[in-house]
């Protein structure tokens, strides 16, 4: 902040003073010569006063007395800022010791000045110099804060997207030339195709952290929007699903315009996560309805099933990362809970809406709409 915005607003200064006759006089310094900025001053005698204060209310500054009855040295320092550390610290002292003024910089003040040679301009100088230091040094904290979650992101996507996902591949690919070159007798075929399975839901775990970090960490959602038809993308999901589960009952719907701007792996990784989940969450002797119809300027997609409604209490928290829309118990536990977040970060980067309803009577429905265009802001 600048100095011109400080001289528009008033400043309140924390003095911790125990001599009733230097507290006054530093009070009345500070109202004589601050005609640009206002202090109001809270004054305090003891130490653990001083620490209540700044925990429970907003201070710009403290004016700390290194000789309290409840504290001495170069302590108070340390105690004062492990309670407020972005508050700036101007220390007083009656001792003129330029070693203990630097040991007390050292310490994490901003300022010292020797009671007894405090002027008035000396002492709102201090002040708001001690401000905008501390400011500035906040500032580059934070800098330094964003540099080092960016080099962690980095890293962390890195060992999720080649470290891990390298030798799964391996995995992946050796399990499927077994299944299909290897010979292998029904026992062995067996227990390689758990392999593969394995590997395929790990892959899956992966792809989804790599996503997670990705909005968690500031990288977001990079689409690449293309024209393409919507139709042609959930017919395929759906068809996949049936190959995955043969004896579930799959009812599917299109109709209208399914032409639109969109990034086709992102829709088509949101509603595999959707019609999964409807799967997952409903009997084996139920079908899954999924229906897409124009909607507005876009399409809406549904999908719908008759498993046991999400816990109203799950309702409004059913798009946290983490957050499963049933107890674990009654499904099979397929991933780490964040298909439905990363679901809801697809739909909200295309620029539209993901709801839903649970109720016994109704089962449960998750529907999107995707506007057909992308408005740039």
């Amino acid at each position: 902040m600048s100095p011109g915005v400080l001289d528009e607003q008033s400043l309140r200064v924390l003095l911790v003073e125990d001599n009733p006759g230097d507290a006054r006089l530093l009070q009345e310094e500070l109202r004589e010569f601050s005609s640009s900025t206002r202090f109001e001053v809270v004054h305090v005698e003891r130490l653990g006063d001083a620490l209540r204060v700044v925990s429970e209310a907003r201070v710009d500054a403290v004016l700390l007395d290194l000789s309290l009855p409840d504290g001495h040295g170069l302590g108070n320092i340390s105690r004062m800022l492990q309670a407020a550390p972005s508050v700036p610290l101007v220390v007083l002292t009656g001792t003129d010791d330029e070693r203990l003024a630097v040991q007390a910089v050292h310490q994490g003040a901003q300022d010292y000045l020797v009671k007894g040679q405090v002027t008035g301009p000396l002492l709102v100088r201090a002040l708001r110099y001690a401000i905008e230091r501390k400011r500035v040094e906040e500032g580059l904290k934070r800098e330094e804060a964003a540099r080092q979650t960016a080099v962690f992101r980095e890293q962390f996507l890195g060992i999720l997207g080649h470290d891990l996902r390298n030798p799964l591949q391996a995995i992946s690919g050796n399990a499927a030339l077994l299944l299909r070159y290897g010979g292998l007798a029904e026992p062995q075929r067996k227990s390689v195709n758990r392999i593969s399975i394995s590997a395929d839901r790990m892959a899956r775990m992966i792809n989804d952290l790599l996503d997670f970090t990705r909005t968690r960490l500031g990288g977001g959602y990079a689409l690449n929007r293309a024209r393409m038809n919507v139709h042609d993308v959930v017919q395929q999901v759906v068809e996949e699903l049936e190959v995955a589960h043969p004896k579930r009952r799959f009812e599917l719907s299109l109709s209208g315009n399914g032409w639109g701007e969109w990034d086709a792996d992102r829709i088509a990784q949101a509603a595999s996560n959707l019609v999964g989940n409807a799967v997952q969450y409903s009997p084996e002797d139920t079908a899954v309805t999924v229906s897409l119809r124009d909607e507005g300027d876009g399409v809406r997609l549904d999908v719908h099933n008759q498993g046991l409604p999400i816990p109203a209490e799950r309702l409004p928290h059913i798009f946290d990362p983490f957050v499963r829309a049933q107890d674990m118990r009654s499904a099979q536990r397929n991933g780490l809970g964040l298909g439905l977040y990363i679901t809801h970060e697809i739909v909200r980067a295309h620029g539209g809406l993901l709801r839903v309803t649970s109720t016994p009577q109704e089962g449960t429905r998750f529907w999107l709409h995707l506007p057909r265009t992308h408005t740039k802001v």
